[in-house]
C-alpha cells in the first residue's frame, strides 16, 4: 500500500513538472534602451528618466527629468574610464547655461557603463502576479550583512516564444533593519518602454561641449555624476552610505549607540538622495548637504520655531495695489536690496531672520541704504512681547517691539548671530530707525 501512495505521488510530481514552464533568468541583453520613473517614497520624490546601455561598446547614458540633466559613463576612454555630467549652472553672471562636468576612474573604482536594470545573476523565481493589469513573473535577491536585510524584487513580462529579451515592469528594492526593528529604506523604479534599440549618437556628448572637473571638494563627485548607481546596487552599503563618514567627520558626529548611528544614517541617505533629486530639477534654487541632514522631519518643524497663537495687529495691503500690473520676474538682489544667505544654526529662531530681512529690504526702500540687522537681538529681546528665543516665535511680535523701542540694531552693533539665547544688551542711541 506504501509503495503504491509513493508511485502516485511521484507520478504527481513529474505531472506538475512538465505543466511548469522552465523559467530561465531575465536577461535583458547586451544593450538596450529604457524609460521610466524612481520613485523615492521616503523622500516623497518621482524622478522621470531614460536610458541607453551598451556593454560591447562599454559605454552607457542615463537623463533625468527629461533630459534636465544627463550623465554619460564611458569606459572605453583610457586608463580607467570617464564619466560626464552635463547639466544646467546659474551663476552671477549667467543663467543656466549648460555645463559639462567629468570625473576619472580609478584602478580602485573604474568608470563602468551604468545599467538602468538590476543585475539579475543572483535572483530566484518566487512566483506570478498581476501587477499594473499584466500577468508577472517576479524574482527575488535577499541579502544580509549586518543587521541590514534588503529585499530586490523585479516583475517581468516575457513575449510569446521567448525569443526576445523580457520587459522590465517594476523593481522595487526594501530595507528591514533588525537592530532598529523598523524598514530603512525602500525605492521603486516603474519601466514604461523598453527596446535593444541604440545607436552611436545616444551616446556622444553635445556639440561644442568642452568638459572640465567637477568644482569644490570631490566627496559627492561620484554620487553626481551616476545617481542611479546607489539605486540599482544590490549591496547596503552605497555612495550615499560612505558620504555619511565624511558627513560625520566634518561635522565631528558622536552618537550614543549604533542604534542611534543607524538612525541618522538612514535619515542622512535619504535627505542626500532628495538634495541631489531635487537639483536635478533644474529649479531656480539649489540645495546642499549641510549640518542639518541627519535630523528628522519632526527635529527639523522644531528649528523652524514659528508659534501659532494669537492673530497680529498688521494693517491690509492698501487696495490700490491690487490695479498694479507685476512684472514677470523681479530679483532685489541686482538692486542690492538683499544681504547675504544666513544661517539660523540649531535655534528655532526663523522668526526673527524673516523679521530682520522684512526689515533690511523695508528700510533699503525707503532710504536706499542696506543695512545687516540683528537676529540675534530679536532673540534675546523680545521675549516680553511673547516670542520664546531659540524656542519659536512670531515675527509680528518682533515688529511690535521694533516699533515700542524706536528701532533695531545692526549686527555690527549688537554683536554676530550666536545661534542660542542671549542677554539682551541693546545701545539705544545705536538703534537703527524704522518706519514701519
Amino acid at each position: 500500500m506504501g509503495t503504491k501512495i509513493l508511485l502516485a505521488f511521484l507520478l504527481f510530481v513529474v505531472e506538475e513538472m512538465k505543466a511548469t514552464p522552465l523559467l530561465t533568468l531575465p536577461d535583458f541583453g547586451q544593450a538596450y534602451h529604457v524609460k521610466g520613473v524612481i520613485s523615492l517614497p521616503y523622500a516623497e520624490i518621482k524622478e522621470p528618466f531614460e536610458a541607453w546601455f551598451d556593454l560591447k561598446g562599454s559605454r552607457s547614458r542615463i537623463d533625468y527629468y527629461h533630459g534636465q540633466v544627463s550623465t554619460y559613463q564611458l569606459s572605453s576612454q583610457k586608463p580607467a574610464g570617464v564619466a560626464y555630467k552635463v547639466t544646467p549652472v546659474t551663476t552671477e553672471t549667467e543663467m543656466n547655461v549648460m555645463k559639462c562636468f567629468q570625473v576619472n576612474g580609478t584602478t580602485e573604482d573604474p568608470v563602468l557603463p551604468q545599467g538602468a536594470l538590476p543585475d539579475t545573476t543572483a535572483f530566484k523565481f518566487v512566483r506570478m502576479e498581476y501587477f499594473a493589469g499584466a500577468l508577472c513573473e517576479v524574482w527575488q535577491n535577499v541579502t544580509q550583512i549586518g543587521s541590514k536585510q534588503n529585499t530586490y524584487s523585479l516583475w517581468i513580462t516575457r513575449p510569446e516564444g521567448g525569443a526576445s529579451p523580457p520587459t522590465p515592469v517594476h523593481y522595487e528594492m526594501m530595507g528591514y533593519n533588525t537592530l532598529l526593528g523598523s524598514h530603512y529604506d525602500k525605492y521603486l523604479l516603474d519601466y514604461t518602454e523598453f527596446n535593444s534599440n541604440t545607436q552611436d549618437k545616444d551616446f556622444s556628448l553635445p556639440d561644442g561641449m568642452t568638459c572640465g572637473s567637477f568644482p569644490g571638494p570631490g566627496v559627492e563627485h561620484r554620487l553626481l555624476i551616476n545617481p542611479i548607481r546607489d539605486l540599482l546596487h544590490t549591496s547596503p552599503v552605497g555612495h550615499a552610505h560612505h558620504l555619511f563618514r565624511h558627513f560625520k567627520d566634518r561635522f565631528a558626529r558622536q552618537y550614543k549607540d549604533e542604534k542611534e548611528h543607524e538612525e541618522r544614517e538612514h535619515t542622512f541617505v535619504h535627505n542626500v538622495r532628495y538634495v541631489h533629486s531635487k537639483n536635478r530639477q533644474g529649479l531656480s534654487y539649489t540645495l546642499a548637504v549641510n549640518h542639518l541632514a541627519d535630523r528628522s522631519f519632526v527635529e527639523l518643524a522644531v528649528l523652524r520655531g514659528r508659534c501659532h497663537r494669537t492673530p497680529n495687529r498688521g494693517l491690509p495691503f492698501p487696495l490700490e495695489l491690487l490695479s498694479v500690473t507685476p512684472p514677470e520676474s523681479l530679483d532685489w538682489r541686482l538692486y542690492g536690496a538683499v544681504t547675504p544667505v544666513k544661517d539660523q544654526a540649531i535655534c528655532g529662531s526663523c522668526w526673527s531672520f524673516a523679521t530682520a530681512g522684512a526689515l533690511e529690504g523695508a528700510l533699503f526702500l525707503k532710504t536706499g541704504a542696506l543695512r545687516v540687522l540683528s537676529e540675534q537681538m530679536l532673540v534675546d529681546c523680545t521675549w516680553g512681547f511673547g516670542n520664546n528665543g531659540c524656542d519659536g516665535g512670531e515675527e509680528w511680535r518682533a515688529y511690535e517691539w521694533v516699533m515700542k523701542h524706536g528701532g533695531i540694531s545692526t549686527t555690527e552693533d549688537y554683536g554676530s548671530y550666536t545661534g542660542m539665547n542671549g542677554l539682551c544688551h541693546y545701545n539705544t542711541s545705536k538703534l537703527t530707525v524704522i518706519f514701519i
